[in-house]
């Protein structure tokens, strides 16, 4: 299924991004990823900002693709699954990863405490790491008009 049939099914909508919105975005992405590597936060805590990296990462790639997807019930699983219709098919298995740690931080975040092992989070952290950089490279050489003027 392609992004426009998305659109048709009310999935997606449109959305008229800037450089600035996108700059904006990746700051957060880099908060987020800063607040993951904290020593001394529970593992359950650095996942979850990995996880908010993640979703922030997809997030990108589909408002610089022209679409965001409308808040509410299943947002987050939409912009995670748009990934791979941005970027490729071979960005199945990240986008699967990140919606697996949606559910485990879900778990975290409003069943129990503990939920998250400690290689669970390493490997987030490893896979949010990577996929800044290539959405970063995605965006500077398929949308360079979303730069910031200082480059980021």
């Amino acid at each position: 299924m392609s992004l426009e049939q998305w659109h048709r099914n009310s999935w997606v909508k449109e959305w008229k991004t800037n450089a600035s919105e996108i700059a904006d975005l990746f700051a957060v992405v880099d908060r987020e990823i800063a607040d993951a590597s904290v020593v001394g936060l529970s593992t359950d805590g650095r996942y979850m900002h990995a996880y908010d990296a993640a979703l922030n990462l997809c997030a990108i790639a589909l408002k610089a693709h022209g679409y965001t997807v409308p808040k509410g019930a299943g947002h987050h699983k939409r912009t995670i699954e748009a990934l791979p219709l941005i970027l490729g098919a071979n960005f199945q298995s990240t986008s699967d990863e990140v919606e697996l740690a949606s559910r485990l931080r879900g778990q975290a975040m409003y069943d129990r405490a503990d939920v998250v092992r400690e290689e669970d989070s390493v490997n987030l952290f490893a896979t949010v790491t990577r996929l800044r950089s290539e959405i970063f490279g995605w965006r500077r050489h398929t949308h360079p008009s979303l730069l910031a003027k200082s480059g980021g």
